[in-house]
């Protein structure tokens, strides 16, 4: 027989059990049920992060009066990085207000209402209910306007070539034009100027030729070589737009030049200031093809420059070259177009070497580099201390580099640094969609620092274009 009693007991016991534990329930948070559920899971699963994180970043134009699009960041979550890249003529960047996603529990400092200088970089710090806090940098890339000046002809008058013969000689409002001597020579003269000139020159001859010449000065000038080949090399190497030797303090500012042999060769010219350089299909031969070299020369300063080859009509080597000298910085530039199989964007070589001056080091920023075919940036053969921050590269050449000269030597590398004296680095850089994706740096152990990225495209920086005003004399 069935004891009834005692089923009814025990359901009994169950029901007053079952009671207490719904009251227990009931007078239980949900946060303390989740406590308590974390608690019981075992050790690997016992921990959840707490959510400290930017999810977006933005800079709105519907927020922030003259600028013409949206700014888009792109959250680099591992190094805690936001980039953003600004285009200075739409907006005073020094006050923008930024629309900054983050969890609801979470705060921010500096608070997003709150318009920020992003002309540098700028630290957010997030902060969770429980306290958490995790920085974030916000790094800006500043894209110049293009500089536009306003055209002249009016009072520029027609010349000759012109021999300096005193210090402080002042050439200006000329339009040289020259096939059998350089367009303007200068030797042993300081304090020269040379101020709204255009000069075109041709034969075994240069635009501007000096020597000991220190204190020189050329500004708002337009130099070309007027009878170049349709494309290819010009006869030999000796026809650059501008060159000079042993002089000091050399300020080059707002000059254009085009098809010379090399646009830009200095000789142990100490301390030159090169500012807002406009250059066009530099045509070599070998050794020259460069915007700008640097040869025994000590320090030096070119920012704010451009230079556009087109492979099928440039005769390139190094876009720029630093050889045999050191100290040189070289910023805010963009340089399209290399169609040298053994030349680089920027080459610093043979600091340590005979002959050379300045000892080694070398900086090169904020400069964008375009359809490269041997490399980007190297340190070289003796050189170190170069430093290679903020530099952007795509549209890499592999294979064919056209007109005949065959395939990259280097099988289209990025940054380099064989037989160098090391400290070399590589900082914040990028390079979308290499050709050769497997050959961005070598060797890496001559590198001390290697930090770029790939994952992300840009919009290049604008070249210089420069139209030559009547500046008046002074």
């Amino acid at each position: 027989m069935v004891n009834l009693f005692s089923i009814n007991s025990n359901l009994i016991s169950l029901l007053i059990v079952s009671l207490t534990i719904l009251e227990l329930i009931s007078c239980s948070s949900d946060h303390d049920i989740l406590s308590e559920t974390v608690i019981n899971l075992p050790p690997e699963e016992s921990g959840v992060a707490p959510i400290v994180r930017i999810f977006d970043f933005s800079i709105q134009s519907a927020d922030n009066e003259g600028l013409k699009s949206d700014i888009i960041g792109v959250i680099d979550e591992e190094k805690k990085i936001i980039y953003i890249q600004i285009d200075s003529s739409s907006t005073l960047i020094e006050e923008l207000t930024p629309t900054v996603a983050i969890d609801r529990e979470s705060t921010i400092e500096p608070n997003t209402d709150t318009p920020q200088d992003f002309s540098d970089e700028v630290t957010y710090t997030v902060t969770n209910v429980e306290g958490a806090e995790v920085d974030y940098t916000v790094i800006p890339t500043v894209v110049e306007p293009i500089i536009v000046e306003t055209p002249c002809t009016s009072n520029r008058q027609d010349s000759g070539p012109i021999i300096v013969t005193e210090n402080n000689q002042r050439i200006e409002n000329l339009h040289i034009k020259t096939s059998n001597q350089h367009g303007i020579e200068i030797n042993g003269f300081t304090g020269v100027v040379i101020s709204n000139c255009i000069i075109e020159y041709t034969g075994a001859y240069m635009g501007i030729k000096f020597a000991k010449a220190d204190n020189l000065t050329i500004k708002n000038c337009s130099i070309k070589y007027s009878n170049a080949p349709t494309s290819g090399p010009l006869p030999d190497a000796t026809r650059n737009c501008i060159e000079g030797f042993d002089t000091e303090n050399l300020v080059i500012t707002h000059v254009k030049v085009e098809d010379g042999s090399t646009g830009i060769r200095l000789d142990q010219c100490d301390a030159s200031v090169l500012t807002f350089i406009e250059g066009h299909n530099m045509r070599g031969p070998f050794p020259r093809g460069q915007l700008v070299q640097y040869d025994k020369c000590i320090g030096g300063l070119l920012e704010n420059f451009s230079v556009i080859n087109d492979t099928e009509i440039a005769w390139t080597e190094d876009n720029i070259s630093i050889y045999k000298s050191a100290g040189q910085q070289i910023k805010k530039g963009l340089i399209i177009g290399n169609n040298s199989p053994t030349g680089v964007g920027v080459m610093f070589e043979d600091q340590n070497t005979e002959g050379a001056r300045g000892g080694t080091g070398g900086l090169v920023e904020d400069v964008d580099f375009l359809e490269m075919g041997n490399g980007v940036a190297s340190s070289v053969e003796g050189s170190g201390n170069v430093t290679f921050n903020r530099l952007r590269a795509k549209q890499i050449i592999c294979g064919d580099l056209g007109q005949g000269r065959g395939q990259p030597g280097s099988n289209s590398l990025i940054f380099a640094a064989f037989d160098t004296s090391g400290g070399n680095k590589i900082i914040d850089c990028i390079v979308y969609e290499s050709c050769n994706p497997t050959n961005i740096v070598w060797p890496e152990y001559n590198f001390d620092v290697i930090d770029y990225r790939n994952d992300i495209d840009f919009e290049p920086r604008s070249a210089i274009v420069l139209d030559f005003a009547c500046l008046p004399s002074n």
